[in-house]
């Protein structure tokens, strides 16, 4: 235990947050509890050490959007973008990563453990849905070692709209697209990743990979709109998009167990305590860009 305890307070030296130190723990917990060994979450003397870690560092509840929504979805809109068909790939992947991450609402390493294989990546005959299935290799971040991988359906924005400019932000749409530009890489396998990185000399993408492209995406959105705000523009990340994509479903009525499974949290409290933000500023803004696919549901007035 001696050793275990200096292991999280070096981790909270480093600095880690408090959260990525709990983390460390429950990780480290599933271990020991399969080996039969001690229970860390029920262990005192690591309940007293993070308590004193959570003094040290004080969390503070983040209220408000690290970053514009509505700003960044108006820039995908926009060259270098669209036209899709006239689009880098390394620009397709960027607007496709982004609209898949906000529609979906899963975390980074799930998009990227993402596969084409059949059994994993299908679409509705009419396009109007894809389903996705994580690979049996892939465990999330709170997938119990015996717990099956859940699949998620994306729906698309098609039956809703049909001129092509009301489809431009349609999750569904840019997947098809990438899938069609990406289809001769050397890269592209019956079962290879569903994202390819887009680096030379790169075999795999990283969840890293996928926070970089999201964070490239807002910052760009941030360099071409001269009235933005620097202080927000300095709290972009990749992160936010789970907080947003929750939060602006939250606030359009969608049920609150909905709104756990589409984020995979398994406890009401992770979402109001962490990831709930107040979203009233932005409304105006999307509700302007009609309806929207975010968190696993298609969002409208």
């Amino acid at each position: 235990m001696i050793t275990l305890c200096a292991f999280f307070t070096e981790l909270h030296q480093r600095p880690l947050s408090l959260s990525a130190v709990k983390g460390y723990r429950s990780a480290l917990n599933t271990v020991f509890r399969a080996a039969g060994q001690v229970h860390l979450l029920e262990d005192y003397r690591l309940s007293n050490l993070f308590r004193a870690f959570g003094v040290d560092r004080p969390v503070t509840k983040t209220l408000f959007p690290g970053w514009d929504l509505p700003l960044v979805l108006r820039s995908l809109l926009e060259v270098p973008y669209e036209p899709l068909g006239g689009s880098s790939v390394k620009d397709l992947t960027k607007k496709t990563v982004f609209l898949l991450a906000l529609a979906s609402g899963r975390r980074r390493g799930e998009l990227a453990a993402l596969s084409t294989g059949p059994l994993h990546l299908r679409f509705a005959r009419d396009y109007s849905t894809v389903t996705f299935l994580p690979s049996v290799h892939f465990r999330s971040k709170t997938q119990k070692p015996l717990q099956p991988s859940a699949s998620w359906v994306i729906p698309a924005l098609t039956p809703l709209v049909g001129l092509e400019p009301d489809r431009l932000l349609c999750p569904v749409r840019a997947l098809r697209c990438y899938l069609q530009r990406t289809l001769t890489s050397p890269l592209r396998r019956p079962e290879s990743q569903l994202f390819l990185p887009t680096s030379a000399n790169v075999l795999r993408t990283s969840p890293a990979m996928v926070s970089r492209w999201i964070q490239q995406v807002v910052m760009r959105a941030y360099l071409l709109e001269p009235q933005a705000s620097d202080s927000d523009n300095a709290r972009i990340t990749a992160h936010e998009v789970r907080a947003l994509a929750a939060s602006w479903t939250a606030s359009n009525s969608v049920p609150l167990e909905e709104v756990l499974q589409a984020a995979s949290w398994q406890h009401a409290t992770t979402f109001t305590s962490h990831y709930l933000r107040d979203m009233c500023h932005q409304r105006e803004g999307l509700y302007a860009l009609g309806p929207l696919v975010i968190g696993q549901h298609v969002v409208s007035k």
